[in-house]
């Protein structure tokens, strides 16, 4: 066979033969109708082991493995000097036809070629062996549509194209209609000439974030020269929107493409307000520290004089912690030079910290951090919504948590901030620890036999707090005068026995016994200043431990009323009542021998108790008097059974989810033994309208605004007078959603997700389609006040609120949220936001039309984050409207 091969290429003249070796080293893998046409070349014969050993000695010198002179040695056959370099795979799904007479080999059909780190995708591929050069075409349909992918790779770099010339001998590249990508952007060119090195000088391009074969925009540029990861630089250029040249021209361009380069500079954004001028806003620079943090700084510089200054930085390490920081610092002026009331001079900053360790790398522990504090007008003046800026308060806490496996233990340390901007009152609390041991049984047995016993049912819980607090007001704090009295701290201790039974078999009965006791620093007196029309404080320092303690017992069960129906729609009703009994205890604190009160007379002269630990942030101990109630509460439950209109089956309609009455009676009081009526109801009708309802009846008759010992009742008044009333509705109302696919095969296949969607689950979140949405709250409240000669004073408070959302296409959402009050009879915050996605583009407008805070802010930008710096800015500040 070896000699037959041999015999076979001697015999024909030297450039068929170098071609047909070609052909062959370049057919790698063909269907049944392409494997036809290609000759298969027999593998070289195998040389015995011995024979090799005794051919071979020391001074033998091997050829290299990728010479011509290893391959002939492998192949047993003559390869021509102009053969391609590195081995050449090739498949197509058509054919494969080999033309003997111009030396060029076609394949035809999702044509594939590699060759080293040379990747080839066509419809048609041609080689031309005299000159070494493949040429690549695509394929059309009958209809002029083009049906093949087209794509050629080179080490790391992947483009698309239409038509490509390559020589294997240069490794160049001549490509039309080149679409190149790197990460987020493409760049787009008439026509491609690459190099060996695979830089890549482009003609007539298109620099764009724009996934589309016809881009909405891009940056234009008649020459551009890519260096591959590194960077692409153009001449001058200019943006172009919808084909359309726009008048934001370039000198040059420059595009970092490195997937790891990530500093740069962040362009601004330019703007027009009304107080503040002309300015460019968030100008500035970010810095890739290390892959785990990176900062970023911004400024805003305003033709009036103002000017901010943003700091960020993220910071993640994997499995371990992540978070981030942020201070801004603004300076802002109102009014011009010429303006003598120059009083809109102001100086805000801000400081925001979240932070959250990985539970992976802290087992059976957690520690989190979100920081939030600044000045009282940043929000106002820098809030770009209404909710913003409306925010009146600062909240912070720093905490630390542990708790151990296989035991009742749970520890918490942390560090609290809230501050209020509107009256500048800052409390501070550092440190707040707390000890829980949860419920334990003392008498349980570990291995118990039989039935429970009583004494092993007997709980018990401990629980241990520590605070230390400051409060004062920011305008007038100062390190250098803090002293340490200035804290309020203490600690609390509180453990609690309790234990349930069952009794009579339908009877549960409960008791517990809690026990608290306080240790504070200080004490506080209180009495009232006519003249300052204001409250004196004496305060005394020291160390006061007080306790309280109670004992209560309850009984409560379940009565069962039910009527069935045999005919029509209504099944059957169910009635549950569970009627509750319960008894309490507590001593009387503000006698001997506790003595945690002192006597108090308010500005109408009236003797009230006031407890010496008041402002404490550990609290103090309540009950000045003793009471010994006995409480009873009734809460009802309505059901109905309806049939199905199938007759085949049924559901549960609730009528009331739940009504109670309760009230208590005071047997050890000299007094004013009954306490308020009470009751409260909620119901749903059709899952989408929930009432809720609430109130209370004083049965007692007042003198003025005093209450007396006397009932109404016996007075010739009612039974009792309604003293509050509140009522509340809500309902939404959704289009009709279309189902996903997507989302209904994941609930079929996957348990876990079916588990996370029930009980319609998916309503916590927002369905994009949902064509439209309607939420309205409204409640309404009623007060009857007692009032000094003359009659009771009635509030009545009705507050409405609306919102909602409306789908006008797939891509465009319309929000928004109103309300009116019926008291100051205005509009209450009203906002209005318009969404667009433009594709690679997005559009939002956000307004506030009335009110104090009206403003509006308009943005259209890029999505991609390659050019997200590319956008347009419109803004009223609400602060213009002062």
């Amino acid at each position: 066979m070896e000699t037959a091969v041999k015999e076979y290429f001697g015999g024909v003249k030297a450039p068929i033969a170098r071609f047909a070796l070609f052909a062959i080293m370049f057919v790698g893998a063909f269907s049944a109708s392409a494997q036809q046409a290609v000759p298969r070349v027999p593998p070289a014969p195998t040389v015995p082991a011995t024979d090799t050993l005794a051919q071979t000695d020391s001074t033998t010198v091997q050829p290299e493995s990728n010479s011509i002179a290893a391959k002939e040695q492998r192949l047993g056959i003559k390869i021509s000097p102009d053969a391609p370099e590195h081995e050449v795979n090739s498949s197509a799904r058509d054919s494969a036809v080999i033309d003997l007479s111009t030396n060029t080999f076609y394949l035809y059909g999702d044509a594939k070629v590699d060759q080293a780190d040379m990747k080839l995708a066509a419809g048609i591929v041609e080689f031309d062996q005299k000159e070494n050069i493949v040429r690549a075409f695509p394929l059309y349909d009958t209809a002029g549509k083009k049906i093949s992918e087209q794509s050629f790779t080179q080490g790391e770099e992947t483009f698309y194209y239409d038509s490509l010339r390559y020589n294997f001998k240069s490794r160049r590249a001549l490509v039309r209609n080149a679409r190149m990508q790197y990460g987020d952007a493409y760049i787009n060119s008439y026509q491609v000439k690459r190099n060996p090195d695979q830089s890549i000088f482009g003609y007539r391009n298109l620099y764009t974030t724009c996934n589309l074969d016809h881009p909405h925009f891009g940056i234009s540029a008649n020459k551009i020269k890519v260096i591959p990861n590194k960077i692409a630089a153009s001449g001058p250029a200019h943006l172009q929107i919808a084909d359309l040249p726009t008048p934001l021209v370039f000198p040059f361009g420059i595009f970092p493409i490195n997937p790891q380069q990530k500093s740069g500079f962040i362009l601004p954004t330019y703007t027009m307000e009304a107080n503040r001028g002309i300015g460019l806003q968030r100008l500035g620079y970010y810095f890739s520290i290390n892959d785990y943090i990176g900062l970023s700084t911004t400024f805003d510089v305003f033709s009036q004089g103002s000017y901010s200054i943003y700091a960020s930085t993220e910071y993640n390490v994997r499995y371990r912690y992540s978070g981030a920081f942020n201070f801004d610092y603004t300076y802002t002026e109102f009014g011009d030079e010429f303006d003598m009331n120059k009083a809109g001079r102001q100086t805000n900053f801000k400081v925001r910290w979240r932070h959250a360790a990985d539970s992976r790398a802290m087992p059976g522990a957690s520690f989190a951090a979100n920081v939030d504090f600044g000045t009282g007008n940043y929000n106002r003046l820098n809030g770009m919504t209404a909710d913003v800026q409306l925010n009146n308060t600062y909240n912070s806490s720093i905490s630390y948590s542990k708790s151990w496996q296989g035991r009742p233990f749970m520890f918490t340390a942390a560090a609290r901030h809230n501050q209020s901007t509107q009256t500048g009152l800052v409390s501070v609390t550092l440190p707040d620890i707390a000890f829980n041991v949860s419920q334990l049984t003392p008498f349980q047995q570990k291995n118990r036999v039989g039935k429970q016993r009583w004494y092993e049912k007997i709980s018990a819980t401990y629980n241990l707090a520590v605070q230390n607090r400051l409060d004062f007001v920011d305008s007038t704090f100062s390190l250098q005068s803090l002293n340490f009295k200035d804290f309020t701290n203490g600690i609390r201790h509180t453990a609690n026995v309790s234990a349930t039974y069952n009794i009579f078999r339908f009877v549960r009965w409960n008791f517990s016994v809690p026990y608290t006791e306080y240790w504070n620093t200080r004490q506080e007196f209180r009495t009232w200043n006519y003249d300052k029309y204001a409250d004196d404080t004496t305060v005394q320092h020291g160390f006061y431990a007080t306790r309280h303690f109670s004992i209560s017992s309850g009984f409560n069960t379940r009565i069962y009323g039910m009527k069935m129906f045999k005919k029509g729609k209504i099944m059957g009703i169910r009635h549950v009542i569970t009627p509750t009994l319960s008894f309490n205890f507590t001593p009387g604190f503000a006698n001997a021998p506790f003595n945690y009160f002192h006597n108090y007379y308010d500005r109408y002269g009236d003797l009230q108790y006031q407890s010496y630990y008041q402002s404490s942030p550990i609290g103090g101990p309540g009950n000045p008097q003793p009471d010994g109630s006995v409480r009873i509460s009734i809460n009802n439950n309505l059901q109905m059974k309806v049939r199905s209109g199938d007759s085949t089956g049924s559901k549960n309609i609730t009528i009331l989810d739940g009504f109670d009455i309760s009230t208590s009676y005071n047997m050890i009081a000299d007094s004013n033994n009954l306490r308020n009526i009470t009751f409260s109801g909620r119901t749903s009708i059709l899952n989408q309208f929930n009432i809720s309802f609430g109130g209370s009846f004083d049965p007692y008759y007042y003198e003025g605004r005093v209450r007396t010992r006397h009932y109404l009742a016996a007075m010739d008044g009612p039974l009792a007078v309604m003293r509050n009333f509140n009522l509340s509705l809500d309902f939404s109302l959704n289009g009709n959603a279309q189902a996903d696919p997507a989302i209904e095969a994941l609930r079929e296949e996957n348990e876990q997700v079916a588990m996370m969607l029930r009980n319609n689950g998916l309503n916590q979140y927002y369905d994009f389609n949902i064509p439209w949405n309607l939420m309205v709250r409204g409640s309404y409240d009623y007060r009857r006040v007692a009032q000094d000669g003359k009659a009771d004073t009635i509030y009545h408070t009705p507050n409405l609120t609306v919102g909602g959302s409306l789908r006008f296409t797939p891509k465009m959402m319309f929000n928004f949220f109103t309300g009116y009050d019926f008291v100051q009879k205005n509009v209450s915050t009203t906002t209005f936001n318009l969404t667009r996605d433009l594709h690679c583009w997005q559009m939002m407008l956000n307004i506030s039309p009335f009110g104090l805070y009206r403003n509006y802010n308009f943005t259209l930008n890029v999505k991609s984050s390659v050019l997200q710096d590319l956008k347009l800015t419109r803004r009223k500040a609400s602060y213009d409207n002062f």
